[in-house]
């Protein structure tokens, strides 16, 4: 994940989500406001996506996959801060549309900006916050020893009141020019309908578009004159073989389990999905490996099985809603 999930303890945690799925989900207004579509949309910035089905689930809905999907792309661009505060880029992406974009850098030692839904965050060192001028709030460390101080600055660029002649407007304009005034790559996806994460006339690559009068779609010059690379993000599917697979159907969780067993059971499950994901041999039906060497066994809470799996992956910059629209063509 790409996200700025101020985790003061810094450890690694894997999050399971348990509900029932309704009898019928629109696709057009899957109800993100509820488990398990919560739990995709509550991140806005994914690295990678894999999907784990039995090879005979993944024959019956390849072809829906393949039409109901859109291909994945982005683009990588070069800008400095400021530039998303001018005309075209600023009233067409911004104010108006409907972009995610996140900056290169490492969270927590470097300057890192995002944006979303209008929302530009600055994770910046203390320095450069205090030569900003701007008001934030400290990232909490974690109580991690040498850890220099680092603050959050979140803008809402949408604001009736974020227009160039505001006082308050002008300042931000003041800190990006003379402080954060450095070209960074940043990663960039149009989420406006029809755009294919992209816009038409960006790059050396054209996607579709429904509104060829549309400004957006005749391509911004401020974001052209950045010289954008389109990237396209394809699935990399592997088979596995032979695969012992645990029962999936005979899994079942209520509320009367308690929080151990339900703990146990979630952390074998993830356990197991690691060690497909990894191509692990030790889940193999061939698998021979000395008990010495390796006492790893899935799950047999349930009879197991043999499985040929398929595995899909996506390697990028994935936003949530695609993430939801492959979700739902799976199910």
């Amino acid at each position: 994940m790409l996200d700025f999930d101020d985790d003061a303890s810094r450890r690694e945690k894997c999050f399971t989500t348990i509900a029932q799925l309704p009898a019928f989900v629109d696709p057009k207004q899957p109800p993100t406001k509820k488990s398990p579509f919560s739990a995709i949309a509550n991140h806005s910035f994914v690295h990678t996506v894999e999907a784990i089905l039995p090879e005979e689930v993944y024959s019956s809905i390849k072809d829906s996959l393949d039409a109901k999907v859109q291909k994945l792309r982005y683009a990588r661009v070069f800008m400095s801060p400021s530039a998303l505060l001018e005309g075209d880029f600023f009233n067409t992406y911004i104010k108006t549309g409907n972009i995610l974009m996140i900056s290169e850098g490492l969270s927590g030692s470097d300057n890192v900006y995002t944006l979303k839904d209008g929302i530009l965050k600055l994770e910046l060192g203390k320095e450069v916050y205090e030569r900003t001028g701007l008001t934030g709030k400290p990232i909490r460390s974690g109580g991690r020893k040498h850890a220099k101080e680092r603050y959050l600055v979140e803008i809402n660029l949408r604001l009736p009141s974020m227009l160039h002649g505001k006082k308050g407007f002008d300042r931000i304009v003041w800190a990006f020019k003379n402080v954060l005034d450095h070209s960074v790559a940043w990663l960039f996806y149009d989420l406006a309908p029809g755009t294919n994460g992209i816009s038409e006339g960006m790059g050396t690559q054209t996607p579709k578009s429904h509104d060829p009068n549309s400004k957006r779609n005749q391509g911004d010059p401020t974001l052209k004159g950045n010289h954008p690379q389109i990237i396209d993000c394809d699935v990399s599917r592997t088979n596995y073989r032979n695969i012992i697979t645990p029962s999936f159907c005979e899994t079942t969780f209520i509320e009367a389990s308690s929080e151990n067993i339900l703990k146990d059971d979630s952390e074998n499950l993830c356990e197991w999905l690691a060690m497909v994901a990894l191509g692990s041999p030790r889940v193999s039906k061939d698998d021979n490996i000395d008990p010495y060497l390796s006492r790893y066994s899935v799950p047999d809470n349930a009879p197991v099985s043999s499985t040929d799996l398929v595995s899909l992956k996506w390697h990028g910059f994935v936003p949530a809603s695609w993430i939801l629209d492959l979700f739902i063509t799976v199910l």
